[in-house]
């Protein structure tokens, strides 16, 4: 069992880095095209600024609120760095605890290895952890529980757009 356990390891530290890294595509590339526009906007208005045309005013509050808009986009699609970050650092403490596991000065039983595996389970946060956690624990596997995880994901973000602060 201790080499299944070492393995589970490795593959939860794995599959956390894998989300990670995949999740953090998509609002990234926003988040570029957002401060462009953001700035393009700011320029245009700066612009406008300098009219005196009525048409021009209205077109500034236009600006203005589309401007107001992309900045909410923005400081949404940052929550990836938190959770990010976040997710990096429970991947950090799985590789420690994999790292003193394999030291073969450590003769670990299975009660140790319950434990090991319920301070992970506990260490977690957020929901796609939890469920990469028993995905990976129930033998699902690598790919299979990362394709399943990210579709769940995308699917959620195409229904409802959700703010998870921490």
């Amino acid at each position: 069992m201790s080499h299944s356990n070492h393995v589970t390891l490795l593959q939860l530290a794995a599959a956390q880095l894998a989300l990670s890294l995949k999740e953090t595509e998509q609002p990234f590339d926003n988040l570029s095209k957002l401060f462009i526009e953001i700035v393009e906007g700011y320029n245009h208005i700066e612009t406008l600024i300098g009219s005196e045309n009525s048409e021009d005013i209205k077109q500034l509050k236009l600006l203005h609120n589309q401007t107001q808009g992309r900045v909410r986009n923005a400081i949404v699609d940052f929550q990836f760095y938190d959770r990010m970050t976040q997710r990096l650092q429970h991947i950090m403490a799985t590789i420690q605890d994999a790292i003193s596991c394999l030291n073969p000065d450590n003769g670990i039983d299975d009660a140790q290895w319950q434990h090991i595996f319920d301070n992970i389970e506990k260490s977690y946060t957020m929901r796609e952890e939890i469920q990469l956690f028993n995905s990976i624990r129930n033998g699902v596997g690598f790919e299979q529980a990362i394709q399943s995880l990210i579709q769940k994901t995308f699917e959620k973000e195409a229904v409802e757009p959700e703010i998870e602060l921490f």
